[in-house]
């Protein structure tokens, strides 16, 4: 995770991918080869990556670079132009650091929705059914929800 920080502070976007893709083989290794200890790791990459990552860190470097483009733009309107592939998007593209942050930006949204053999982000659904089988029996009462949450409702999950 350190590199990744590193790599998003530096806007290496080479270096972001190679972090996520580095995260996500760990996280698949131990969900194709499940113990508690290594869940716990694999529950920590899916906050840290899924979560705090793609959720704050990322917007937060994106919002604090907005004022440096060569033609500022608001959060609202950087996002609006992007998703909604504005046509003011050619104009904005000629700006490196745009490109940069709009490359960040697809990354972490592209990385938030991966899924190898789930149907939710991240394969958390598989994650959640893992966690339960392999749970020692002193905390069979908790119930581990989507999103890390105890004790959440975990009917949707077939849980």
């Amino acid at each position: 995770m350190q590199l990744l920080l590193k790599h998003t502070y530096l806007l290496d976007i080479d270096g972001i991918k190679s972090d996520l893709e580095r995260l996500w083989r760990r996280y698949q290794y131990i969900l194709d080869n499940p113990n508690w200890d290594d869940l716990n790791e694999a529950r920590a990459i899916l906050f840290l990556t899924g979560r705090v990552f793609c959720e704050e860190i990322v917007p937060g470097a994106i919002k604090r670079r907005l004022h440096l483009l060569a033609k500022p733009v608001s959060e609202i309107d950087f996002y609006s132009a992007i998703d909604n592939e504005s046509q003011n998007l050619s104009l904005l593209r000629s700006d490196p650091l745009f490109c940069q942050l709009e490359e960040l930006y697809r990354l972490a949204k592209e990385y938030k929705n991966r899924n190898a053999n789930g149907g939710y982000y991240l394969d958390e659904e598989r994650f959640m059914k893992l966690y339960e089988q392999f749970k020692p029996a002193q905390d069979a009462s908790l119930k581990l929800g989507y999103r890390g949450k105890f004790g959440a409702d975990l009917e949707s999950f077939g849980l």
